[in-house]
């Protein structure tokens, strides 16, 4: 298993000078902020909220079902508005979908049976100390899905970024939101398959943005991206 996965950590300080938000307080002012008009184009339910994302600077946590009614392409465009209720528009245009917003993210979902769904999933605790970011994702998929024989991760090199996390019994979804947080790959999806057919332990079957058919050993798995960042094929492709 391979991954290749680079991130750059941002500079973050924990003092409470005059200028300093957190990372919630930070994330409602950007949420509010009028904006006069927006145009999105002719683009499809993750790739808006994607774009949504980035030219806002909001970081976001998608978990969605690839299906003709998200991949279809939809028109949109808005003036006097915020970027939440752009957000929360988008999220209209699916049925099933929800927002919510906490630590510091906004969550867009649509619910997945708990026992089903592993993000719901509690790993005990979970903690990394000076760590580059990729290594981070790949121990916390190794929790889930223990790796068998040799693996092989690709570091971006000198200088990669770090991250020091320490949360105690965490959800899946618990850590990639302080990743997000600390990190600069502010969007992390989960791509449901339609199929509602389980893996093996049981759980909703993923895919991947970038390969339509994982193997079983990467079950279950997710994306991350940054701000800005090339989409992936899996919504690039999409048609009208």
């Amino acid at each position: 298993m391979k991954r290749t996965i680079a991130f750059l950590l941002l500079a973050c300080c924990s003092s409470s000078g005059p200028g300093y938000l957190g990372p919630s307080q930070d994330l409602a002012s950007k949420l509010h902020k009028a904006t006069p008009s927006y145009h999105i184009g002719a683009v499809n339910f993750v790739q808006a909220l994607v774009q949504v994302s980035g030219d806002f600077q909001i970081p976001m946590g998608i978990t969605w079902v690839n299906s003709p009614a998200t991949l279809a392409q939809l028109p949109l465009a808005w003036a006097h508005t915020t970027p939440d209720e752009i957000i929360r528009d988008i999220v209209k245009t699916q049925p099933g979908y929800e927002v919510r917003v906490d630590d510091g993210i906004v969550h867009i979902f649509r619910s997945i049976q708990d026992n089903e769904n592993f993000l719901k999933i509690r790993i005990g605790r979970f903690s990394a100390s000076d760590q580059p970011v990729e290594v981070t994702y790949y121990r916390l998929h190794t929790t889930l899905a223990p790796a068998k024989g040799n693996h092989q991760i690709s570091i971006a090199g000198p200088g990669d970024s770090k991250v020091t996390l320490d949360l105690s019994d965490p959800t899946v979804e618990d850590v990639l939101d302080a990743i997000s947080v600390a990190s600069s790959r502010k969007i992390w999806i989960v791509t449901f398959s339609d199929d509602t057919g389980l893996t093996p332990r049981g759980l909703r079957r993923t895919l991947s943005l970038w390969s339509a058919n994982p193997s079983e050993p990467d079950q279950p798995g997710w994306d991350v991206t940054r701000w800005g960042d090339p989409l992936p094929p899996l919504l690039t492709a999409a048609k009208p």
